[in-house]
């Protein structure tokens, strides 16, 4: 029986996954520190509302992990100067340091994946994998947009 293509994408995504984990767990770090803590230095500043979503984990799952970046200095909470209700996350100096050890484990798993991929394949992946991505983003977007058109009616 043929696997199906979300099957195959899974069990790729999977294997990455559990292999990136261990070799970031062998510096200390866990796949969700190295996402929080890239995402935040990109959205410098962000709410921990916004790098939830941004990240599509609910906010107490990222509170627990930004809990445990800000006990190792990693990150700092500070109120918004606007609102105090909003709490804006920043990454500090050493939080840039670490982010900067983990990338490169990052991209060692990422040039040991191109050394068992041809050439041809990583082509193909790189176009198909955002293709398929923004596909879907599409879909929940405007599946969104129809809900809140649906409610105000």
């Amino acid at each position: 029986m043929e696997q199906t293509i979300g099957r195959l994408l899974y069990m790729a995504h999977r294997s990455v996954h559990d292999e990136l984990d261990r070799r970031l767990d062998e510096h200390g770090a866990s796949l969700w520190n190295w996402v929080l803590l890239k995402e935040a230095a990109n959205a410098e500043g962000a709410s921990q509302r916004e790098l939830a979503h941004h990240m599509r984990i609910e906010p107490p799952t990222l509170v627990r992990h930004l809990d445990k970046l800000a006990d190792e200095g990693l990150v700092e909470r500070r109120p918004d100067p606007d609102d105090r209700r909003v709490v804006r996350v920043v990454v500090t100096p050493a939080g840039l340091e670490r982010l900067r050890e983990l990338h490169a484990v990052v991209h060692d798993l990422d040039d040991e994946l191109r050394g068992i991929l041809t050439k041809r394949d990583i082509e193909v992946l790189s176009r198909a994998l955002p293709r398929i991505h923004t596909y879907f983003e599409q879909r929940a977007h405007d599946k969104t947009k129809q809900e809140v058109s649906d409610a105000r009616r």
